[in-house]
């Protein structure tokens, strides 16, 4: 359950649980909440250090309840009705897997797929779009999702160093595609020190998330901070441009936020 021990470290403005899958029929579904693109919002009583997100969760179980959620489509608020499932309930009460994220930069910190090389990796293996799709996350198997939405490194960072510790590992790849949504994808990364996916890629102001046009139920005010990303980066994805030393892979992997399912 380490995903609620990481609130008490964050801005609380800024941060929500970022819903990553959800239960098929489970409360959450039925609400119409949308992976990938939606973060739970808690309540004041969480944002205040008063109680925890789990023992929230855990309070909320049985009842008929409103969420507020933060969508990066519409970059708005929106309010949901909920029934959820009792505390004891195999797929959490909610009925999400779910992991703690900055919802402000998450339009930002990701890569938008630019181009594909023909019979690549990317094309072959990943079925990756260009223009259309988004790299969002990636996650091994049997441990926790690694969001390129990260507080202390830039997304292609982010990937390159998932790439290069993970090398002949099963990875599941989170992709959004701006005309289909969300997929999952698992793939095996190859063995060879010169592995490439075979694709460009670029964030920054333009090649942030798509929005859409939806109903303003909340206005969000935002300020923009210096770090803001103002220019754009792009580079073809290759993991002999990481740096291979210990203690950036410690650094990385202490980075990791734990999800849950709730």
């Amino acid at each position: 359950m380490g995903v609620f021990e990481e609130t008490t470290s964050k801005n609380y403005l800024q941060f929500g649980f970022r819903i990553y899958k959800l239960v098929k029929d489970g409360p959450l579904d039925k609400a119409g909440v949308k992976e990938i693109t939606d973060f739970i919002i808690p309540p004041n009583e969480v944002l205040n250090q008063q109680k925890t997100f789990k023992d929230w969760i855990l309070s909320i179980s049985n009842l008929t309840i409103k969420i507020k959620i933060y969508s990066l489509l519409t970059h708005n608020f929106r309010i949901i009705e909920v029934k959820t499932n009792k505390s004891d309930a195999k797929d959490g009460v909610l009925g999400a897997n779910v992991k703690y994220e900055n919802y402000e930069n998450a339009d930002k910190k990701l890569l938008h797929i630019t181009s594909v090389v023909d019979n690549s990796f990317a094309q072959k293996n990943l079925g990756l779009i260009p223009n259309d799709d988004y790299i969002i996350a990636v996650k091994e198997k049997n441990t926790h999702i690694i969001s390129l939405n990260n507080e202390e490194f830039d997304p292609l960072k982010v990937l390159n160093l998932i790439l290069t510790y993970n090398k002949g590992k099963d990875l599941l790849f989170y992709i959004y595609n701006k005309k289909n949504g969300p997929r999952n994808i698992e793939v095996n990364i190859g063995n060879e020190d010169n592995f490439t996916l075979g694709c460009d890629v670029a964030y920054g102001a333009l090649h942030e998330f798509p929005k859409e046009q939806g109903e303003i139920i909340e206005e969000i005010i935002k300020e923009k901070g210096d770090n803001e990303l103002k220019t754009e980066e792009k580079n073809e994805i290759n993991t002999n441009t990481v740096e291979k030393n210990e203690g950036t892979k410690k650094e990385e992997k202490n980075d990791i936020i734990e999800e849950d399912i709730i």
